[in-house]
């Protein structure tokens, strides 16, 4: 593959969790100068664990990363999903036949780790990090951000991972996310749950396990070193389903609103649930409980600034529900993308196309995949009646041995255009219009 052309550009980053960091690495691999810019004056680690599907595993090894991640995390068997009265298996999807069809398997690994991991490597890459940085505005011509205070810090491009940066980008008018749904989550010890009989097989046995109820549905694995196991139950409220504080939750003018949670309010939820998830609940300590408000974004007009030197990326272009485990992936992706995109550009002047590029690319993937997000927590949580019943045959005849595409459906199939993304190939296929045929992809015609 061709190395970077000179220039090498000047690039700002705005905002430093999981997307920035990434961005940066590749954006640095391609000998371009990156500083990232983040408001809070730690690295912050609110969430729970993120999927790293084969799409983004791709991206990763691409940077050197992928043979790290794996040393620092267990890589699970699979994920077991179970029906919420009876614990009746309802799918088992094993990951290491999913790197036999992709390449690369799914693994979890904790939202804190994941940004450590990312971080040392931008870093030892030569990524300047620096924060406790305010924005206090955003010059798209310059380009160039002013941080409260005054400093005016410019480059040759701006990517913004925070909504400060898409304000900008839209013109001066901010797009608020959309409420879909409220989300618990807990750490249990693992000593606690080995301690149980209906709990211990599930700690011990790895893997992922899943649970499908009418309006609510549980995500849950213990951590690498099997010292912890996280619970996150993500519900619908409604007339029938719903707590006091999960209404406080929606109401808020946050995005996220990320707060203690009441163990009492989650026990309500899952009070008909089976035992081994009501003992979950029983498990739970106060102070390890959390809530906090899913929401999405619509899609947005634009990507990219109207000068062209500003473009959005991750979250800050395409928030989503967590349902299909994608939000960081995507994000992971779209970095990938954009360091192909700019090792097109010869000059200051190529940026914006190189950006717009970046936009076709991306922008109708990431929006499949808000929407796909969105369809498949509505499968997960259905109702009881018809339709839930309907899915869990369906569900069945996909899981029966004897079903002749029974390694098929095991393996993930369905999601090739999901897992089987190749980022460089996408950018390849767009970026040849834009400019030219690269000599090395001549050579292989």
């Amino acid at each position: 593959m061709t190395g970077p052309k000179e220039p090498h550009f000047r690039v700002i980053i705005v905002g430093g969790g999981v997307a920035g960091l990434a961005a940066s690495i590749g954006l640095r691999q391609k000998g371009h100068h990156v500083t990232i810019l983040e408001s809070t004056s730690t690295l912050q680690t609110l969430g729970g664990s993120l999927l790293i599907p084969p799409s983004a595993a791709r991206v990763l090894d691409s940077y050197g990363l992928w043979d790290t991640f794996k040393e620092s995390e267990n890589i699970p068997p699979g994920n077991t999903t179970y029906w919420y009265q009876d614990g009746k298996v309802l799918e088992e999807i094993s990951y290491g036949a999913m790197e036999g069809a992709f390449g690369f398997p799914i693994m979890g690994t904790p939202r804190a780790r994941y940004q450590r991991l990312l971080f040392e490597a931008a870093v030892k890459r030569g990524v300047e990090v620096r924060l406790s940085c305010r924005i206090q505005s955003v010059d798209e011509d310059a380009p160039a951000v002013v941080l409260k205070g005054g400093e005016r810090v410019e480059g040759d491009l701006i990517i913004g991972i925070k909504s400060a940066v898409r304000t900008t980008v839209l013109g001066g008018k901010d797009v608020q996310p959309i409420p879909e749904s409220i989300a618990y989550q807990c750490n249990i010890s693992g000593d606690a749950m080995r301690s149980n009989h209906l709990t211990a097989p599930l700690m011990e046995g790895g893997g992922i396990h899943s649970w499908y109820g009418p309006g609510s549905q549980m995500i849950c694995g213990s951590d690498s070193e099997k010292s912890s196991y996280r619970v996150t139950l993500i519900f619908y409220p409604s007339p029938s389903n719903k707590t006091a504080e999960s209404l406080d939750v929606l109401a808020a003018n946050s995005s996220s609103s990320y707060r203690k949670g009441s163990v009492e309010s989650m026990r309500n939820v899952l009070r008909d649930f089976e035992p081994r998830v009501r003992k979950f609940a029983e498990l739970t300590q106060a102070e390890d409980c959390f809530l906090w408000k899913i929401a999405h974004l619509p899609p947005l007009s634009s990507w990219v600034s109207r000068s062209g030197k500003v473009a959005l990326l991750g979250d800050a272009a395409h928030a989503m529900v967590p349902h299909l485990g994608m939000g960081a992936a995507t994000a992971v992706e779209d970095g990938g993308i954009l360091a192909e995109c700019l090792s097109r550009a010869t000059s200051a002047s190529d940026i914006p196309a190189a950006l717009k590029a970046y936009e076709r690319i991306r922008k109708p993937r990431a929006e499949r995949i808000q929407a796909a997000a969105l369809v498949t927590g509505k499968y997960k949580a259905m109702p009881d009646g018809p339709e839930q019943e309907k899915r869990d045959r369906k569900m069945a005849e996909r899981m029966d041995v004897r079903n002749p595409k029974y390694e098929y459906w095991k393996a993930g199939g369905g999601l090739e255009w999901l897992y089987g993304y190749d980022f460089r190939k996408a950018a390849r296929e767009e970026l040849d219009k834009v400019f030219g045929v690269e000599v090395e992809s001549r050579a292989k015609l």
